[in-house]
């Protein structure tokens, strides 16, 4: 009776607020995926000797495409926390 007691007394935005931090957990853990797949492709690059003549900036782009909802669930989790 006192954890159902404790789940009625709880906040309405208690269940949103948990699943907004298990998506930004879930979002920095793809982003550590992404950076330590980008890490295992430049070293096979490296060894099989395929470096490219022009070398552009696509890892940054990736990684600045990764970051985005990082950012984004970190701004709506501070929103829905401060609410």
């Amino acid at each position: 009776m006192d954890t159902l007691a404790v789940f009625l007394a709880a906040e309405a935005l208690l269940p949103i607020r948990v699943l907004a931090v298990i998506a930004l957990l879930a979002v920095v853990a793809a982003f550590f995926y992404v950076v330590s797949h980008l890490r295992k492709i430049e070293g096979l690059i490296a060894r099989d000797e395929l470096v490219p003549e022009r070398r552009g900036p696509r890892n940054n782009m990736v990684l600045i495409v990764c970051a985005v909802p990082i950012v984004v669930i970190t701004l709506l989790l501070f929103l829905i926390i401060k609410a």
